[in-house]
């Protein structure tokens, strides 16, 4: 989420640390960094007053998986509405796709859609 920010035009993106993002990082083998963070998590948030021009909260359970192209990557369409979209302006036959973000797919993602 934070990588997407920087790409539509976002100079900060902030997601203080916290008890869940300790027990992800330890669950995929990186206790030792969620040690160190933890000790610092108190400089791992917004400064107390902060303002900011905008504020956006996304409930990431909200989101809808979506399928980007064909012909260009900004061309986005929710999967829920991929068949329709793609009959009615005639794309080709979806027969093989790219499974990640901005950020380059990664093997959990891939072992995700397995």
């Amino acid at each position: 989420i934070c990588n997407m920010g920087a790409e539509i035009g976002a100079t900060t993106s902030t997601f203080p640390f916290n008890s869940r993002m300790a027990d992800y990082l330890c669950a995929t083998g990186r206790e030792g960094i969620a040690n160190a963070a933890d000790t610092f998590k108190e400089n791992l948030r917004a400064d107390e007053g902060a303002e900011y021009d905008q504020l956006i909260e996304i409930n990431l359970s909200d989101l809808e998986p979506h399928v980007n192209g064909p012909f260009t990557p900004d061309l986005a369409t929710p999967i829920s509405k991929f068949s329709e979209t793609a009959k009615s302006n005639n794309w080709p036959e979806l027969s093989a796709s790219l499974i990640g973000s901005c950020t380059n797919s990664s093997y959990e993602d891939m072992t995700r859609s397995a």
